[in-house]
Protein backbone atom coordinates (compact mmCIF):
# COMPACT_ATOMS: atom_id res chain seq x y z
CA UNK A 1 0.00 0.00 0.00
CA UNK A 2 1.38 3.39 -0.99
CA UNK A 3 1.65 6.25 1.57
CA UNK A 4 -1.17 8.03 -0.27
CA UNK A 5 -3.46 5.00 -0.04
CA UNK A 6 -2.56 4.52 3.63
CA UNK A 7 -3.40 8.15 4.39
CA UNK A 8 -6.77 7.93 2.66
CA UNK A 9 -7.66 4.66 4.36
CA UNK A 10 -6.68 5.89 7.83
CA UNK A 11 -8.55 9.18 7.45
CA UNK A 12 -11.73 7.30 6.55
CA UNK A 13 -11.19 4.97 9.51
CA UNK A 14 -10.55 7.96 11.79
CA UNK A 15 -13.96 9.37 10.88
CA UNK A 16 -15.43 5.98 11.78
CA UNK A 17 -13.54 5.94 15.11
CA UNK A 18 -11.70 2.77 14.06
CA UNK A 19 -8.06 3.92 14.31
CA UNK A 20 -5.71 2.50 16.92
CA UNK A 21 -3.70 4.89 19.08
CA UNK A 22 -0.61 4.36 16.89
CA UNK A 23 -2.57 4.93 13.68
CA UNK A 24 -4.14 8.10 15.07
CA UNK A 25 -0.70 9.42 16.04
CA UNK A 26 0.61 8.72 12.52
CA UNK A 27 -2.38 10.48 10.96
CA UNK A 28 -1.98 13.46 13.30
CA UNK A 29 1.65 13.78 12.28
CA UNK A 30 0.69 13.82 8.59
CA UNK A 31 -1.74 16.68 9.14
CA UNK A 32 0.76 18.57 11.30
CA UNK A 33 3.62 18.37 8.83
CA UNK A 34 1.51 18.80 5.70
CA UNK A 35 4.07 17.06 3.44
CA UNK A 36 1.53 16.80 0.63
CA UNK A 37 -1.01 19.63 1.16
CA UNK A 38 -2.84 19.10 -2.14
CA UNK A 39 -3.43 15.44 -1.32
CA UNK A 40 -4.67 16.32 2.16
CA UNK A 41 -7.06 18.99 0.88
CA UNK A 42 -8.39 16.66 -1.81
CA UNK A 43 -8.81 13.89 0.76
CA UNK A 44 -10.81 16.08 3.14
CA UNK A 45 -12.95 17.48 0.36
CA UNK A 46 -13.83 14.01 -0.99
CA UNK A 47 -14.84 12.80 2.47
CA UNK A 48 -17.05 15.82 3.09
CA UNK A 49 -18.65 15.71 -0.34
CA UNK A 50 -19.61 12.07 0.19
CA UNK A 51 -21.94 12.95 3.07
CA UNK A 52 -25.67 12.30 2.61
CA UNK A 53 -28.01 15.31 2.61
CA UNK A 54 -24.94 17.46 2.20
CA UNK A 55 -26.80 20.44 0.76
CA UNK A 56 -28.79 20.99 3.94
CA UNK A 57 -25.58 21.27 5.94
CA UNK A 58 -23.59 23.56 3.64
CA UNK A 59 -22.49 25.96 6.37
CA UNK A 60 -21.20 23.21 8.67
CA UNK A 61 -19.41 21.41 5.83
CA UNK A 62 -17.72 24.63 4.73
CA UNK A 63 -16.67 25.44 8.31
CA UNK A 64 -15.06 22.04 8.81
CA UNK A 65 -13.36 22.06 5.42
CA UNK A 66 -12.09 25.62 5.94
CA UNK A 67 -10.63 24.77 9.36
CA UNK A 68 -8.77 21.76 8.02
CA UNK A 69 -7.63 23.56 4.86
CA UNK A 70 -6.19 26.47 6.85
CA UNK A 71 -4.20 24.10 9.03
CA UNK A 72 -2.93 22.12 6.06
CA UNK A 73 -1.86 25.31 4.27
CA UNK A 74 -0.07 26.66 7.35
CA UNK A 75 1.81 23.37 7.69
CA UNK A 76 2.78 23.41 4.02
CA UNK A 77 4.33 26.86 4.49
CA UNK A 78 6.43 25.40 7.31
CA UNK A 79 4.61 27.39 9.97
CA UNK A 80 4.14 24.30 12.02
CA UNK A 81 2.71 25.12 15.44
CA UNK A 82 4.13 23.32 18.42
CA UNK A 83 3.15 22.33 21.93
CA UNK A 84 -0.27 23.46 23.09
CA UNK A 85 -1.20 24.93 19.70
CA UNK A 86 -0.71 21.57 18.00
CA UNK A 87 -3.01 20.00 20.57
CA UNK A 88 -5.67 22.61 19.88
CA UNK A 89 -5.42 22.06 16.12
CA UNK A 90 -5.70 18.30 16.47
CA UNK A 91 -8.66 18.83 18.78
CA UNK A 92 -10.19 20.77 15.89
CA UNK A 93 -9.79 17.60 13.82
CA UNK A 94 -11.74 15.68 16.46
CA UNK A 95 -14.39 18.39 16.50
CA UNK A 96 -14.56 18.16 12.73
CA UNK A 97 -15.21 14.45 13.03
CA UNK A 98 -17.95 15.11 15.57
CA UNK A 99 -19.61 17.55 13.19
CA UNK A 100 -19.49 14.86 10.50
CA UNK A 101 -21.28 12.54 12.91
CA UNK A 102 -23.96 15.15 13.46
CA UNK A 103 -24.35 15.58 9.71
CA UNK A 104 -24.02 12.04 8.44
CA UNK A 105 -25.23 9.98 11.43
CA UNK A 106 -23.64 6.87 9.91
CA UNK A 107 -20.15 7.77 11.12
CA UNK A 108 -19.57 5.97 14.41
CA UNK A 109 -18.08 8.47 16.84
CA UNK A 110 -20.72 7.55 19.41
CA UNK A 111 -20.64 4.03 20.75
CA UNK A 112 -21.85 2.31 23.88
CA UNK A 113 -19.68 0.80 26.58
CA UNK A 114 -19.62 -2.55 24.81
CA UNK A 115 -17.84 -0.78 21.94
CA UNK A 116 -20.59 -1.18 19.37
CA UNK A 117 -19.93 1.15 16.45
CA UNK A 118 -22.90 2.79 14.79
CA UNK A 119 -23.12 2.48 11.02
CA UNK A 120 -26.71 1.62 10.27
CA UNK A 121 -29.19 4.27 9.25
CA UNK A 122 -31.72 4.98 11.97
CA UNK A 123 -35.39 4.36 11.29
CA UNK A 124 -36.29 7.04 13.83
CA UNK A 125 -38.62 9.65 12.39
CA UNK A 126 -39.35 12.41 14.88
CA UNK A 127 -40.49 15.98 15.07
CA UNK A 128 -37.28 17.94 15.11
CA UNK A 129 -36.02 20.49 17.63
CA UNK A 130 -33.55 23.20 16.70
CA UNK A 131 -30.47 23.86 18.86
CA UNK A 132 -30.30 26.69 21.34
CA UNK A 133 -28.53 30.01 20.80
CA UNK A 134 -27.64 33.37 22.33
CA UNK A 135 -30.76 34.15 24.36
CA UNK A 136 -31.10 35.85 27.73
CA UNK A 137 -33.21 38.28 29.75
CA UNK A 138 -31.57 41.12 31.68
CA UNK A 139 -33.42 42.37 34.76
CA UNK A 140 -32.38 45.86 35.88
CA UNK A 141 -32.32 47.25 39.43
CA UNK A 142 -35.78 48.81 39.03
CA UNK A 143 -37.29 45.48 37.94
CA UNK A 144 -37.59 46.33 34.25
CA UNK A 145 -36.38 43.73 31.78
CA UNK A 146 -34.55 43.67 28.44
CA UNK A 147 -34.72 40.78 25.99
CA UNK A 148 -31.06 40.65 24.99
CA UNK A 149 -31.32 38.48 21.88
CA UNK A 150 -33.56 41.04 20.19
CA UNK A 151 -32.03 44.20 21.72
CA UNK A 152 -30.07 46.55 19.48
CA UNK A 153 -26.30 46.88 19.76
CA UNK A 154 -25.04 49.87 21.71
CA UNK A 155 -26.17 51.43 24.99
CA UNK A 156 -29.02 49.56 26.66
CA UNK A 157 -29.27 51.59 29.85
CA UNK A 158 -27.55 53.33 32.73
CA UNK A 159 -27.26 52.16 36.36
CA UNK A 160 -25.72 54.95 38.44
CA UNK A 161 -22.40 55.76 36.76
CA UNK A 162 -22.32 52.40 34.98
CA UNK A 163 -23.29 52.18 31.33
CA UNK A 164 -24.81 48.91 30.07
CA UNK A 165 -23.75 48.01 26.53
CA UNK A 166 -24.54 45.32 24.02
CA UNK A 167 -21.37 44.90 22.00
CA UNK A 168 -21.20 44.17 18.28
CA UNK A 169 -20.31 40.52 19.04
CA UNK A 170 -23.51 40.18 21.08
CA UNK A 171 -21.84 40.25 24.52
CA UNK A 172 -23.29 42.25 27.39
CA UNK A 173 -20.77 44.64 29.00
CA UNK A 174 -20.75 46.98 32.00
CA UNK A 175 -18.63 50.13 31.72
CA UNK A 176 -18.21 52.02 35.00
CA UNK A 177 -16.85 55.55 35.06
CA UNK A 178 -14.08 56.25 37.56
CA UNK A 179 -14.92 57.72 40.92
CA UNK A 180 -17.54 56.99 43.55
CA UNK A 181 -19.98 54.31 42.38
CA UNK A 182 -22.72 55.66 44.66
CA UNK A 183 -25.57 53.33 45.59
CA UNK A 184 -24.82 49.71 44.71
CA UNK A 185 -27.35 48.42 42.20
CA UNK A 186 -27.87 44.81 41.18
CA UNK A 187 -28.77 43.28 37.85
CA UNK A 188 -29.63 39.70 36.91
CA UNK A 189 -29.00 38.02 33.57
CA UNK A 190 -30.88 34.75 33.05
CA UNK A 191 -30.76 32.32 30.15
CA UNK A 192 -33.80 30.17 29.36
CA UNK A 193 -33.65 26.53 28.35
CA UNK A 194 -32.21 26.64 24.87
CA UNK A 195 -30.20 29.78 25.64
CA UNK A 196 -26.65 30.85 26.44
CA UNK A 197 -24.97 34.24 26.90
CA UNK A 198 -21.75 36.03 27.77
CA UNK A 199 -21.33 39.07 30.01
CA UNK A 200 -18.33 41.23 30.88
CA UNK A 201 -18.66 42.65 34.39
CA UNK A 202 -17.52 46.14 35.41
CA UNK A 203 -14.15 44.84 36.70
CA UNK A 204 -13.39 43.06 33.40
CA UNK A 205 -14.38 39.59 34.62
CA UNK A 206 -15.89 37.50 31.82
CA UNK A 207 -18.75 35.10 32.49
CA UNK A 208 -20.28 32.56 30.11
CA UNK A 209 -23.74 31.26 31.06
CA UNK A 210 -25.01 27.89 29.88
CA UNK A 211 -28.69 27.14 29.28
CA UNK A 212 -31.19 27.57 32.16
CA UNK A 213 -28.72 29.57 34.25
CA UNK A 214 -28.56 32.96 35.94
CA UNK A 215 -26.05 35.46 37.31
CA UNK A 216 -26.96 38.06 39.97
CA UNK A 217 -24.30 40.79 40.28
CA UNK A 218 -23.65 44.44 41.21
CA UNK A 219 -23.42 46.81 38.28
CA UNK A 220 -20.22 48.18 39.86
CA UNK A 221 -18.01 46.61 42.53
CA UNK A 222 -17.23 48.49 45.75
CA UNK A 223 -15.84 47.64 49.16
CA UNK A 224 -13.45 44.81 50.02
CA UNK A 225 -14.84 42.02 47.85
CA UNK A 226 -16.58 41.29 44.56
CA UNK A 227 -19.59 39.06 45.16
CA UNK A 228 -21.99 37.44 42.66
CA UNK A 229 -24.54 34.61 42.79
CA UNK A 230 -25.31 31.98 40.17
CA UNK A 231 -27.72 29.20 39.36
CA UNK A 232 -27.19 26.56 36.68
CA UNK A 233 -23.79 26.50 34.98
CA UNK A 234 -21.26 29.25 34.36
CA UNK A 235 -17.63 29.60 33.33
CA UNK A 236 -15.61 32.46 34.83
CA UNK A 237 -12.44 34.23 33.76
CA UNK A 238 -11.93 36.46 36.78
CA UNK A 239 -9.98 39.69 36.49
CA UNK A 240 -7.13 39.68 39.03
CA UNK A 241 -7.42 42.04 42.01
CA UNK A 242 -5.47 40.93 45.08
CA UNK A 243 -7.12 43.59 47.24
CA UNK A 244 -10.64 42.57 46.27
CA UNK A 245 -11.37 38.80 46.23
CA UNK A 246 -14.03 37.55 43.84
CA UNK A 247 -16.72 35.37 45.46
CA UNK A 248 -19.26 33.20 43.66
CA UNK A 249 -22.18 31.96 45.75
CA UNK A 250 -24.62 29.18 44.92
CA UNK A 251 -26.98 28.17 47.70
CA UNK A 252 -24.84 26.97 50.61
CA UNK A 253 -21.67 26.83 48.51
CA UNK A 254 -19.13 29.59 48.08
CA UNK A 255 -16.11 29.91 45.78
CA UNK A 256 -13.43 32.48 46.67
CA UNK A 257 -10.78 33.57 44.16
CA UNK A 258 -8.44 36.44 43.28
CA UNK A 259 -8.04 35.93 39.53
CA UNK A 260 -8.55 32.59 37.83
CA UNK A 261 -10.49 30.49 35.31
CA UNK A 262 -13.03 27.96 36.54
CA UNK A 263 -16.37 26.31 35.73
CA UNK A 264 -19.31 25.84 38.09
CA UNK A 265 -22.01 23.27 37.37
CA UNK A 266 -24.78 23.85 39.90
CA UNK A 267 -28.01 22.69 38.29
CA UNK A 268 -30.65 21.67 40.80
CA UNK A 269 -31.30 18.38 38.98
CA UNK A 270 -27.66 17.27 39.18
CA UNK A 271 -26.47 15.13 42.08
CA UNK A 272 -23.73 17.54 43.17
CA UNK A 273 -22.37 21.02 42.60
CA UNK A 274 -19.10 20.66 40.69
CA UNK A 275 -16.37 23.29 40.59
CA UNK A 276 -13.60 22.64 38.04
CA UNK A 277 -10.42 24.72 38.03
CA UNK A 278 -8.56 25.40 34.80
CA UNK A 279 -6.14 28.11 35.91
CA UNK A 280 -5.07 29.76 39.19
CA UNK A 281 -6.41 28.72 42.60
CA UNK A 282 -9.85 28.69 44.18
CA UNK A 283 -11.13 27.83 47.63
CA UNK A 284 -14.55 26.17 47.79
CA UNK A 285 -16.57 26.20 51.02
CA UNK A 286 -19.79 24.59 52.18
CA UNK A 287 -21.27 27.28 54.38
CA UNK A 288 -23.63 24.97 56.26
CA UNK A 289 -20.90 22.47 57.24
CA UNK A 290 -17.91 24.85 57.21
CA UNK A 291 -15.96 22.36 55.12
CA UNK A 292 -13.55 23.83 52.59
CA UNK A 293 -11.12 22.66 49.90
CA UNK A 294 -8.36 24.47 48.02
CA UNK A 295 -8.19 23.48 44.33
CA UNK A 296 -5.22 23.42 42.00
CA UNK A 297 -5.52 23.55 38.18
CA UNK A 298 -6.99 20.35 36.74
CA UNK A 299 -8.88 19.45 39.93
CA UNK A 300 -12.62 19.28 40.48
CA UNK A 301 -14.56 19.57 43.75
CA UNK A 302 -17.93 17.82 44.05
CA UNK A 303 -20.17 19.13 46.82
CA UNK A 304 -23.15 17.12 47.99
CA UNK A 305 -25.53 18.52 50.59
CA UNK A 306 -24.36 17.81 54.15
CA UNK A 307 -21.47 15.69 52.92
CA UNK A 308 -17.72 15.91 52.56
CA UNK A 309 -16.28 17.72 49.57
CA UNK A 310 -14.98 15.11 47.13
CA UNK A 311 -11.84 15.97 45.20
CA UNK A 312 -11.27 14.56 41.71
CA UNK A 313 -7.71 14.73 40.37
CA UNK A 314 -8.50 12.94 37.09
CA UNK A 315 -10.79 15.40 35.31
CA UNK A 316 -11.49 15.49 31.59
CA UNK A 317 -11.27 19.27 31.18
CA UNK A 318 -12.33 19.13 27.54
CA UNK A 319 -15.52 17.34 28.53
CA UNK A 320 -16.24 19.86 31.30
CA UNK A 321 -15.75 22.82 28.96
CA UNK A 322 -17.36 21.26 25.89
CA UNK A 323 -20.60 23.24 26.34
CA UNK A 324 -18.70 26.54 26.06
CA UNK A 325 -16.94 25.27 22.92
CA UNK A 326 -20.21 24.29 21.24
CA UNK A 327 -20.08 20.55 21.89
CA UNK A 328 -21.73 17.74 23.76
CA UNK A 329 -18.86 15.65 25.14
CA UNK A 330 -19.78 12.50 27.04
CA UNK A 331 -17.37 10.15 28.78
CA UNK A 332 -19.07 6.96 30.01
CA UNK A 333 -22.24 8.98 30.55
CA UNK A 334 -25.55 7.27 31.31
CA UNK A 335 -28.71 8.09 29.37
CA UNK A 336 -30.15 10.34 32.09
CA UNK A 337 -27.01 12.49 32.16
CA UNK A 338 -27.20 12.86 28.39
CA UNK A 339 -30.91 13.62 28.35
CA UNK A 340 -30.60 16.31 31.03
CA UNK A 341 -28.20 18.18 28.76
CA UNK A 342 -30.37 17.61 25.71
CA UNK A 343 -33.45 18.83 27.57
CA UNK A 344 -31.78 22.08 28.61
CA UNK A 345 -30.22 22.84 25.24
CA UNK A 346 -33.23 22.06 23.04
CA UNK A 347 -35.82 23.39 25.51
CA UNK A 348 -37.72 20.15 25.77
CA UNK A 349 -39.04 18.05 28.63
CA UNK A 350 -37.77 14.50 29.13
CA UNK A 351 -39.61 11.60 30.75
CA UNK A 352 -39.02 7.85 31.03
CA UNK A 353 -41.32 4.94 30.32
CA UNK A 354 -40.57 1.52 31.78
CA UNK A 355 -37.10 0.61 32.99
CA UNK A 356 -34.41 3.17 32.25
CA UNK A 357 -31.86 1.72 29.79
CA UNK A 358 -28.60 0.93 31.60
CA UNK A 359 -26.00 1.88 29.03
CA UNK A 360 -23.07 4.24 28.98
CA UNK A 361 -21.91 6.38 26.08
CA UNK A 362 -18.74 8.20 25.09
CA UNK A 363 -18.27 10.63 22.25
CA UNK A 364 -18.65 14.15 20.96
CA UNK A 365 -21.23 15.85 18.82
CA UNK A 366 -21.79 19.48 17.85
CA UNK A 367 -24.43 21.36 19.85
CA UNK A 368 -25.16 23.27 16.64
CA UNK A 369 -27.27 20.45 15.22
CA UNK A 370 -30.91 19.47 15.47
CA UNK A 371 -32.02 17.15 18.26
CA UNK A 372 -33.00 14.41 15.82
CA UNK A 373 -29.33 13.85 14.94
CA UNK A 374 -28.48 13.11 18.57
CA UNK A 375 -31.53 10.92 19.10
CA UNK A 376 -30.84 8.88 15.97
CA UNK A 377 -27.34 8.13 17.20
CA UNK A 378 -28.59 7.04 20.62
CA UNK A 379 -31.31 4.89 19.08
CA UNK A 380 -28.70 2.77 17.31
CA UNK A 381 -27.81 1.34 20.72
CA UNK A 382 -31.36 0.07 21.24
CA UNK A 383 -32.65 3.09 23.11
CA UNK A 384 -36.00 4.27 21.77
CA UNK A 385 -37.85 7.54 21.88
CA UNK A 386 -41.26 8.94 21.15
CA UNK A 387 -42.23 12.58 20.84
CA UNK A 388 -45.26 14.07 22.57
CA UNK A 389 -45.46 17.77 21.68
CA UNK A 390 -42.34 19.24 23.36
CA UNK A 391 -41.61 16.12 25.40
CA UNK A 392 -39.21 13.29 24.60
CA UNK A 393 -40.16 9.97 26.19
CA UNK A 394 -37.24 7.55 26.64
CA UNK A 395 -38.21 3.89 26.35
CA UNK A 396 -36.17 0.66 26.77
Amino acid sequence: MSPHERLEELFARFLNNECSKEETEWLMKEFETGNDPELLKSLVQRQLESLPDRESYTAEVKQVYQSLSEHIQASALKKQPTGKVVTVLWRRMAVAASVLVAVAIGYGLFFNKQGKNIHEKSPLAVKDFKPGGDKAILTLADGSTILLDSAHNGTLGQEGNTKILKLNNGELAYNTASGNTGEIRYNTIATPKGGQYQVVLSDGTKVWLNAASSLHFPTAFAGKERRVEITGEAYFEVAHNAAMPFIVKNGDNEIRVLGTHFNVNAYNDEAAVKVTLLQGKVNVTQLNTHRSQLLAPGQQASMHANSDIKLNNDVDLEAVMAWKDGLFDFSNADIKTIMRQIGRWYDIEVSYEGNTPEREFSGKISRNTNASNVLKILEQSNIHFKIENKRIVVMP
